[in-house]
This record gives structure tokens, C-alpha cells and sequence, in this order.
């Protein structure tokens, strides 16, 4: 009978100092453990390989004194929708990023340095987000990346983070980014896995509804939110939901609505941008049958938020990280309303969290870039503003997700 073997590959990278302000990333250089998993007439058909998630890990250079970045300031690079048509989810981004630096600049860092933010705009043409990432970590010199919750960001950040060595935080929920070895990649939100199969089981378990609608953006993370959905109603065996789809640009809002007035379903889960989410609201709570709206997380920010908290119907569901302690919440929801004007969204307290994170290790690693993805890695349970982050070794929030009322 065939063993299974452990194979571990490691591939050593070695990045220069100094890299073209035009450089284009793309690829990755990856340490992929794996398990050979051996294959019997009498065992069921399952994969040839799966990834070790515990011996995820970066045993490459860049630890050493001589790699530390130069200068007193320790900057935490932003990349958030600054202009456009997600302008307000950027500045309310940035808002709880600059509340969080607030919090920790009163923590003295040793050798006199400070914090800091760098930001770059990730709106715009085709191409401008991958070179706006890469001068952030070229030219701006951050330590570490925080991402927007849009999953296209994500994937162009992780492939900056993993080739120039750089941790990236994101708020994406997108689940591919952590199903390979990546070390450099921490997801701080529920991903688009955890969120389809708490929908799903309260759905068609739960409340046995029938007549459900998914409803999918026409872009990277609609059609991601559509697979997982999918794969959670196999699962269970359950009935298929009707599936439909919008695009980006919002000009089938009418045609959309009709055709969920023509369903009347019970249940509609919702994978769009807050944007879309917000347009659909008002037409969906004209239904007769006021069906119950599962919206993802990606949708819960502005105008989608105030949009529903001033409806009364329908009632809205959405999953989160494993719920925290009242005070770090409490206290962080204050701040931002008298900041901003309105109450947080579940991404800003993220956000927060992600650069309070950065910051505390920053003061255990310095000003260096792998040093400071070994001590993200190891640091444990964090309660924070967002709810329980705990990562594994993939950098997934490994943290429970409840799925709770929308208030």
C-alpha cells in the first residue's frame, strides 16, 4: 500500500533594494507545503494534494538588521477608493485609520520614531491600482498594507506583498487569496465561504424558506460570492436559488427590481457593492411579500447602512467575526460618530483594528518588513473594534462568525 508523504518546498526570495518607481508585479514566489494523500479502489475519490495550513510560513532573508527601513517614521500604507463613485467608503476608511493612529501614537515607539499613514487612490482607470500599490511600497516605503474591502485590490496587493515582501492586511473577503501558501497575506473579515454557509443553513435550515433570490454584482467578488453560495446549497441539499445578476454600472436598477417583484421570494441574499445594495433596498421593500435581505459584507458600509437602518422593512442579515467585548466597540463607535457624522460600518472597525494591529507589532519587530510579518503571524486572539481576529497559519480570521440582525 502507498504512504503518504509530506513534501515541503521551499523557494528563497531574494528582492532587490531598489526597485523601478514603474515596475509592474505580477506572479508569485511561493513555499508550498503539501500533503500527498495516497489513493485506494476503496477509498473515496478526494484531492491529490491539500495545503498544510499549519507549515505555512516565510523562511527567506530580510530579517537582518541591514534590511530595517531608514527613517524615523514607521508607515502603514493605505490603499482605499479616495475619488469616484466609493468616495465616502474611502473616507470613512481612512477616517477609522486615523482614529487608530491617534490610539497608538500615544504608545512611545523606541528610538524616538513615530507612526504614520501613507495613502494611495485605488479609483480610476484600468492599471492605476497596481501602480499605486507598488508606490507604496517603493516610494512611500510602508511597512505593511492595509486593503479595501474590493477582492480585485486584494489579489494585486497580495501579489505586491508576496514578490517585495511586504505584509498585506486586507478587508477583503474574497476566500481565494488564503487557499495558497502566501505568508505575507492576513485577512482581518468573515471570508465569502464562512458568510454563503452561515446564509445558507439559516435560509433553507433555519427559517425553510424556498423562494430565495441571489442577486450578484457582475464583477470579481459578485461572481465569487455566487460560487460559494452555490457550493454552500449543495451542501445542504437544498433548492437551487434563482440567481441575478446586475452590473457594475448601476443603470439596470429597474430591471432588476421588476424581476424580483415577478419572483416574490422569500429570502434575498445580496453580493453587490454598497452602492447597488442601497439603489435595490428601496425597490425591494415595496414587495408584497417583504422577503428577508442576507446581505454580504462587502455591502455593509455607505449608503447601504443608512439606507437600511432607516427602513423598517425587510429584516437584514448579515455574518460576522466572532463578537467582542462591549468596551473596544463601544468606545470606537463614539469616537468615529462624533468624527464623521454617522455611526461605523463592520469595515471601519476592521480597518481600525487592522492598523492597531500593525502598530503593536511594529513596536516588538521595527522598521522591518519580515520581522514584522513573524510577529502578525504569532499574535494570537485580538479583540477588537471589529470582533475577535485570531489568524491561522494561512492568514485567515480564523474567529467563529455569527450571523445577527442588521441594526
Amino acid at each position: 500500500m502507498m504512504m503518504g508523504m509530506r513534501v515541503s518546498a521551499t523557494i528563497l526570495r531574494s528582492a532587490p533594494r531598489s526597485v523601478s518607481r514603474h515596475l509592474y508585479v505580477a506572479g508569485t514566489l511561493l513555499a508550498t507545503p503539501i500533503v500527498l494523500l495516497a489513493q485506494t479502489p476503496a477509498q473515496p475519490a478526494g484531492p491529490y494534494a491539500a495545503i498544510d495550513r499549519s507549515a505555512i510560513s516565510y523562511s527567506g532573508p530580510g530579517r537582518e538588521s541591514a534590511q530595517d527601513l531608514p527613517g524615523k517614521e514607521l508607515k502603514i500604507g493605505l490603499i482605499l477608493p479616495l475619488s469616484g463613485a466609493r468616495k465616502a467608503e474611502g473616507d470613512a476608511l481612512l477616517a477609522a485609520a486615523q482614529l487608530a493612529l491617534e490610539d497608538e501614537s500615544t504608545v512611545p515607539i523606541s528610538g524616538g520614531r513615530r507612526l504614520a499613514l501613507a495613502t494611495r487612490d485605488e479609483s480610476g482607470l484600468w492599471g492605476r491600482a497596481p501602480s499605486e500599490i507598488v508606490k507604496l511600497v517603493v516610494d512611500d516605503r510602508a511597512l505593511a498594507l492595509v486593503t479595501s474591502p474590493d477582492g480585485r485590490t486584494a489579489h494585486l496587493a497580495e501579489q505586491v506583498g508576496n514578490r517585495l515582501g511586504v505584509p498585506v492586511l486586507s478587508l477583503s473577503s474574497d476566500s481565494q487569496n488564503t487557499r495558497i501558501n502566501i505568508p505575507w497575506f492576513f485577512r482581518m473579515v468573515p471570508d465569502d465561504t464562512a458568510q454563503a454557509e452561515s446564509f445558507a443553513e439559516h435560509i433553507y435550515q433555519q427559517r425553510k424558506f424556498r423562494q430565495v433570490v441571489l442577486v450578484t454584482e457582475s464583477d470579481h467578488d459578485g461572481k465569487l460570492g455566487r460560487e460559494e453560495f452555490a457550493k454552500a446549497v449543495r451542501r445542504l441539499k437544498a433548492h437551487e436559488p434563482t440567481h441575478v445578476e446586475i452590473a457594475s454600472t448601476s443603470g439596470e436598477i429597474a430591471s432588476v427590481a421588476a424581476r424580483i417583484h415577478e419572483l416574490k421570494p422569500q429570502a434575498i441574499v445580496l453580493w453587490t457593492s454598497a452602492n447597488i445594495a442601497a439603489r435595490l433596498l428601496s425597490a425591494i421593500r415595496m414587495s408584497e411579500t417583504a422577503p428577508e435581505l442576507y446581505v454580504c459584507y462587502k455591502a455593509l458600509q455607505e449608503p447601504f447602512l443608512s439606507a437600511a437602518r432607516q427602513a423598517s422593512t425587510p429584516k437584514s442579515w448579515v455574518a460576522i467575526s466572532g463578537v467582542s467585548p462591549s468596551a473596544p466597540r463601544a468606545d470606537f463607535d463614539a469616537r468615529f460618530l462624533r468624527r464623521v457624522g454617522s455611526a461605523p460600518s463592520p469595515v471601519a472597525g476592521a480597518m481600525y483594528d487592522a492598523v492597531r494591529m500593525i502598530a503593536a507589532s511594529l513596536r516588538q519587530a521595527g522598521p522591518n518588513r519580515a520581522r514584522l510579518r513573524d510577529t502578525l503571524a504569532s499574535f494570537g486572539e485580538y479583540y477588537g473594534a471589529s470582533g475577535l481576529i485570531s489568524f491561522d497559519g494561512a492568514g485567515n480570521n480564523q474567529a467563529a462568525v455569527a450571523l445577527v440582525p442588521l441594526r
